[in-house]
């Protein structure tokens, strides 16, 4: 039995010539995006022996001969023409949800996505469809992760209450009837016969009144803090989460605001904006990858967000999105507004179903002007952006 000394040089050594073998693959695949003349924004990658290449040197280091399925009939690969990103997804499975305040039942589409980011490390976001997300407008949301808010529901920020907001939004705009059944079985073949994924697109049967996409990115704890300048960061994640801890003891141990947080442990304040904001291109890679449609309506106050979607060629309608902000979080909301030149967002309190409701009229606006007034533009549309 080999001892602890043995043990880590070895497995550290067998990375290091995973590290090796990437770098190869790599090469091959942004040659192959190169020399590449179609018009398609995404090359998928077909090829069985590059694909098995891929799967078993990137990603999840799956083993084509240990696994009972064809590993191409449970996932995608894809390189990301304009920027370089290698994506590798599961090809989804649809959930019966409920939504968190009102148990509101829909149905989504949840994909993995592994982005291999050149310029920045290696990306993880979890991506939920509901509804048509391909034909006109769309909403979308991108949130990046917030431990303190997630998991122990601090209310210093308003990170889940946005998240929860856009799920009560995609459940209200796609509720779905589910049939009665006798059996889990039979309830678990109906939700998967609820949609059809085919050549790339997941399209649901029921359409509702407007699509949905949410995209959760897990590895931007503290803005992306992961981000290191002049590295491949491959433990992004951990990078991440372990100096965002560090930011907010800094807060209180230090009395800093939010910027120097940042600060404190050495690092420029919201690093996705860092080498030419590459932290921000997750977001329009993943809506490539997707095929989505190019109109949306975003949901945010971040302009550094929107210029990158407006960047690669997406045309927004933006409405602002606050979620809830209380007493507890007024301080950190005021700072996102002066330090981080967020928009419309102070220490003013505002309460989680005002919030809803005003975006619920904000999108029904914004989608009744797209319905009947395509291609034109109004004072309604005018109000959107403004919103």
């Amino acid at each position: 039995m080999l001892d602890i000394k043995e043990q880590i040089t070895l497995g550290m050594n067998n990375y290091i010539k995973r590290v090796e073998r990437i770098k190869t693959i790599y090469v091959e695949l942004l040659e192959k995006a190169r020399t590449d003349e179609s018009e398609q924004k995404v090359i998928m990658i077909s090829d069985k022996d590059l694909f098995d290449k891929i799967i078993r040197n990137f990603g999840g280091a799956l083993d084509k001969d240990a696994a009972k399925y064809d590993l191409q009939t449970l996932y995608d690969i894809g390189i990301h023409k304009q920027t370089g990103a290698l994506i590798i997804s599961n090809k989804g499975a649809t959930l019966y949800s409920l939504s968190e305040r009102t148990n509101t039942p829909h149905l989504v589409r949840h994909i993995g996505f592994y982005v291999y980011m050149p310029g920045l490390g290696i990306e993880f976001a979890n991506v939920g469809l509901v509804g048509d997300i391909y034909n006109g407008k769309v909403v979308f949301r991108t949130e990046s992760a917030c431990t303190p808010s997630f998991l122990f529901a601090s209310q210093r920020c308003n990170c889940r209450y946005q998240w929860e907001n856009i799920r009560e939004l995609s459940a209200y705009f796609n509720k779905t009837e589910a049939p009665t059944f006798d059996n889990g079985e039979d309830f678990e073949k109906w939700v998967q016969n609820q949609l059809d994924y085919r050549d790339g697109k997941h399209n649901f049967k029921q359409k509702g009144d407007i699509g949905f996409i949410m995209l959760h990115v897990d590895t931007q704890n503290g803005m992306g803090s992961g981000y290191t300048k002049d590295e491949f960061t491959f433990d992004l994640f951990e990078r991440a989460s372990i100096r965002h801890r560090g930011e907010y003891s800094a807060e209180q141990i230090h009395k800093e605001t939010m910027a120097g947080g940042f600060k404190a442990i050495g690092l420029e304040p919201d690093p996705r904006g860092e080498n030419n904001s590459v932290g921000y291109k997750i977001s329009p890679v993943i809506l490539d990858y997707l095929g989505a449609s190019k109109e949306l309506i975003c949901l945010t106050n971040n302009p550094f967000k929107m210029k990158q979607l407006e960047d690669f060629g997406y045309k927004l309608t933006r409405i602002k999105m606050i979620g809830a902000v209380n007493m507890a979080g007024a301080q950190e909301a005021e700072q996102r507004g002066t330090e981080f030149n967020h928009m419309d967002i102070d220490g003013e309190n505002i309460s989680f179903e005002s919030d809803v409701e005003r975006v619920k009229q904000e999108i029904n606006r914004c989608n009744r002007f797209s319905q009947g007034k395509k291609g034109k533009s109004t004072y309604i549309e005018y109000l959107c952006r403004k919103v």
